[in-house]
């Protein structure tokens, strides 16, 4: 176990273990020059992308589908029902508000106990093999695990091998509520706009508790990631100030079909390639428990620092500056249609370590590029445009974010992107109005330019919904609509009242 230190003595050994991340990949900088300089080197830890060349594993998993893959199915599905009636039996007679204020106890927690060998059992029949390194702390030693890189469907195996420790999961899981209901989770609302504090209450009072409670669970990045790099942790697990034990997951696979990231391959097709694998291999590490010292105790996001650099250089992988906010704004600009949405979290950085969030230049370039037919330019004439030094290491990082294959950036796409940032705290309606002097004439568009800047502002809109909202709007048949148009009519409309709202 990990002994209490004093606060010089936790930086020195935070700042070695840094120092010693960054020296096994190349550079001998500190810590805070590492992220500057690779935030964007880095790869993006939300995008896994496979690449399926291999003759030989084509060939295996054509005959794994049609021989392996029913076997393996029906097997899981068997245990499935099993389990989901073992839970059903052993919450009988419980509330959720039993479940949450009072642990289990007597047969319920013995049965819980003969759901995780079943639950690892039918890992097993799915070929997946588990071995573990380390020794598991007890909940008077660490009463809070905190698993890290968080990056697959298969991560839940950590729950049932803890012996059912009790997970943060979210409160809207239909298909296997019971299942998950009996690990008596803590839940998570992220409708609810007081669910982080009560979350974090929660997290507290099981934590200091002196009931037999199980082991909370936390996966502190709070998404999954491709396991490159390790982002931000979350500060939740480490409000209560006790022990953690870290815990470190690897998937030591040839070809990996287990990483489920937010652009990536979809869950159907993950689990179709890791059943019609001979073996998926999953190691799970516990590292000795991390004590705070009294400062950390004090400060969260330090103690969770601190844990985070431990847990990175026992992994071999950098600590990364993204967090799980830059994972919802790439997601939000996926839902808008935005132009290598990948890149939104790294071009909002970018644009405010080059002062460009102060003045928002984008927005007075609007009118003078938004009718160019060629907008593809070069390093120097995007950096003329935007006023930028072709020489600041972060000008030539924004534009390698947006160049394309033919080495140049589409000017307009770039400016689409920018909008959306700069409009991110602000009512829709004002990307709508820029989006009109980006792709209007004159500030007027036409039935086809309509539908391009509606599809960037409604959800899931097609060009015969754009067009019918044209044609609502265009009553005289102009054949063409301004912004003011658009304006007049969604503000009489309640169903487009969120275009007002932030």
């Amino acid at each position: 176990m990990l002994t209490i230190m004093t606060s010089s003595e936790t930086e020195r050994l935070t700042k070695s273990i840094k120092d010693e991340i960054i020296e096994e990949h190349g550079g001998k900088k500190d810590h805070d020059d590492y992220l500057e300089e690779d935030s964007t080197e880095i790869k993006n830890p939300f995008v896994h992308k496979v690449e399926w060349n291999d003759p030989y594993d084509k060939i295996r998993t054509a005959i794994f589908t049609v021989f392996v893959l029913p076997i393996r199915t029906i097997c899981i599905v068997i245990l499935l029902t099993i389990s989901w009636i073992l839970a059903c039996i052993g919450l009988y007679g419980l509330s959720r508000e039993d479940l949450k204020t009072k642990p289990i106890k007597g047969w319920r927690r013995v049965n819980r106990m003969v759901l995780a060998k079943l639950a690892v059992l039918g890992y097993a029949m799915g070929g997946v093999q588990i071995k573990t390194k380390g020794r598991q702390a007890d909940k008077r030693q660490a009463p809070i695990l905190v698993v890290a890189p968080h990056s697959s469907f298969l991560d839940a195996i950590i729950i049932h091998v803890c012996e059912y420790s009790s997970p943060l999961a979210r409160d809207n899981d239909q298909t296997f509520g019971k299942l998950i209901d009996y690990t008596q989770p803590i839940y998570v609302c992220r409708e609810d706009p007081d669910s982080r504090h009560n979350t974090i209450k929660e997290i507290n009072e099981r934590a200091n508790s002196k009931e037999d409670w199980s082991q909370i669970l936390i996966f502190p990045e709070g998404t999954c990631t491709n396991r490159t790099s390790l982002i931000q942790f979350k500060p939740g697990a480490f409000y209560p100030g006790v022990p953690v034990q870290p815990v470190c997951v690897r998937y030591p696979n040839k070809t990996d079909t287990v990483t489920w990231t937010w652009d990536g391959p979809d869950v159907i097709t993950l689990l179709w390639r890791t059943l019609t694998q001979m073996h998926t291999y999953c190691e799970i590490e516990f590292l000795p428990v991390y004590t705070p010292n009294e400062e950390e105790k004090k400060d969260a996001r330090l103690f969770a620092r601190n844990v985070q650099a431990v847990m990175a250089k026992s992994l071999g992988v950098p600590i990364s500056d993204y967090s799980f906010e830059d994972c919802r704004l790439m997601n939000s600009a996926k839902i808008m249609k935005i132009p290598n949405c990948a890149a939104a979290a790294d071009t909002l950085k970018l644009r405010k370590k080059l002062g460009m969030d102060q003045d928002n230049i984008e927005e007075t370039l609007i009118d003078k590029f938004s009718g160019e037919k060629v907008s593809k330019v070069g390093l120097a004439e995007f950096a003329s445009r935007l006023q930028l030094d072709t020489k600041d290491e972060n000008t030539i990082k924004l534009f390698k974010l947006h160049r394309s294959s033919d080495k140049q950036v589409d000017f307009r796409d770039y400016l689409l992107c920018a909008l959306f940032i700069i409009t991110l705290e602000k009512p829709k309606i004002q990307l709508v109005e820029l989006l009109f002097k980006l792709y209007g004439k004159s500030g007027e568009a036409s039935q086809d330019i309509f539908y391009e800047i509606m599809k960037h502002v409604l959800k899931k809109c097609s060009k015969d919904k754009a067009e019918h909202i044209f044609q609502q709007i265009d009553k005289s048949k102009n054949g063409f609509l301004t912004f003011d148009d658009f304006h007049s009519f969604t503000r009489l409309n309640p169903e487009y009242t969120y275009l007002f709202e932030k």
